[in-house]
């Protein structure tokens, strides 16, 4: 069995290893040679420290036989996993998405989807901020009120790094590099010892140390921004891939967080596919003129389904205690009903909405709202879980003689991105024809 991982998360690492000990050729592709640095002891597989774009990545596929790729890439790593997925699609080759779980929504937290949204909080205040975002996203801070004065940075203990940050104007006295994820009890110590009142940083699961971050800030009084992650991923976790190459997984960890794996050492055989949802949903095209419809929660994900829903002639009403100022907008541009208020389940008997769209940033409302319109016999549309949802909201498509929606049947919603804007093209050329 020859497989390809790409990544050089705690994941990858993780999953290269525990397959190598089970008889897979395996070969192993990191960005840097800092990725490639973290293994401290001997390995049995292969690890090359290469960036690929697309287009190398297809010649790569191409000229070696790989019977699987494992995408374990960052969360925030978007483009790189949208090339590794494309790129399988075009080498013919079997894709699979490491995907790593997202914390809980948090109501104590601020998320924010663009830099400009937190940079806004931070100029109209004056405390110090501690950053734990990356090197990548440092760009935009340097738009924050005094900036090199107020902000402390942590970031890997990198070269280029470091270079990056000094080049951007923040001072080497503020900056912090150390090898994540680190404990509760360090992160308390650098939020005190920076007296930073803010802390700004990204979901990185509980495996890059964002729950510890949390619980320190908190504990702390430093307020947190988070920057969401750039698109709502699903595939498959570390124990359901392991599952899927028939590899027993009692893994666990030491108290530095270190992997241990304990599995069973025999090799395997053929992989079983992961098991996927089996309900099959039809895929029915209704008229949805004057048809009422529920969408509760005020961020980017309601704005995009209400965009969509407003060339339909879809009767709105939306309820949120806080919305976007785009979405404040079109709600007293179209006269929706918008009600300024937390969800309560008397709220899906006062509409009658035809169906719901769950779209909150907390998972637990999401889930009551599903579990609720569910028990009424209403139709649920939710945002952060699939499995939840008894219909979806489909990627359309639309020429002046067509209209198409397309879903994945198991979840693949960065395979619907790609083949939408395939069939996107193909409409328009035959518009054009």
């Amino acid at each position: 069995m020859n497989i390809l991982i790409f990544g050089g998360t705690t994941e990858s690492r993780k999953l290269a290893k525990t397959l190598a000990d089970h008889h897979a050729d395996v070969t192993l592709i990191v960005a840097t040679d800092y990725a490639k640095n973290l293994f401290t002891e001997p390995i049995n597989f292969n690890i090359i420290v290469q960036r690929l774009d697309e287009t190398e990545m297809i010649h790569y596929l191409k000229t070696h036989s790989f019977d699987y790729v494992v995408d374990a890439t960052h969360p925030y790593a978007d483009l790189a996993t949208k090339n590794i997925h494309s790129s399988c699609q075009n080498a013919n080759v079997r894709y699979l998405r490491l995907v790593r779980s997202e914390s809980n929504k948090n109501s104590s937290i601020t998320y924010f989807t663009n830099p400009d949204e937190a940079i806004d909080i931070l100029n109209h205040e004056t405390g110090k901020i501690l950053f734990t975002i990356g090197s990548k996203e440092l760009t935009h801070f340097v738009k924050v009120n005094d900036f090199a004065s107020r902000s402390f940075v942590r970031i890997l203990p990198m070269l280029d790094s470091l270079k990056k940050t000094i080049d951007l104007g923040f001072r080497n006295s503020n900056i912090i590099c150390i090898q994540g994820a680190v404990n509760e009890e360090m992160n308390k110590a650098m939020i005190n010892m920076t007296q930073a009142e803010f802390l700004v940083t990204k979901d990185s699961g509980e495996i890059g140390g964002f729950d510890a971050k949390i619980s320190a800030a908190q504990q702390c009084g430093c307020r947190v921004l988070v920057l969401s992650r750039p698109l709502q991923e699903t595939g498959f976790s570390y124990t359901e891939i392991l599952e899927f190459f028939q590899i027993k997984n009692d893994a666990a960890s030491d108290e530095n967080g270190n992997f241990q794996c304990v599995t069973d050492r025999t090799s395997f055989s053929k992989p079983v596919e992961p098991k996927q949802n089996q309900t099959r949903f039809f895929p029915l095209f209704m008229d949805l003129h004057n048809k009422n419809v529920l969408v509760i929660g005020g961020g980017n994900i309601a704005l995009r389904r209400i965009e969509i829903l407003c060339s339909f002639g879809t009767i709105i009403e939306i309820i949120s205690p806080s919305v976007t100022e785009e979405l404040r907008t079109i709600i007293q541009h179209r006269h929706f009903r918008f009600v300024n208020k937390k969800y309560e389940e008397s709220d899906l008997d006062h509409f009658h909405p035809l169906f719901v769209v769950a779209a909150t940033n907390n998972r637990e409302v999401n889930r009551r709202i599903a579990s609720d319109a569910r028990k009424k016999g209403i139709y649920v549309i939710v945002s952060d879980c699939r499995k939840e949802c008894n219909c979806y909201f489909p990627a359309i498509m639309e020429s002046e003689s067509f209209l198409a929606g397309l879903v994945s049947k198991n979840g693949d919603h960065l395979g619907v991105r790609i083949k939408a804007e395939q069939i996107r093209k193909l409409l328009n050329n035959n518009c054009n024809n």
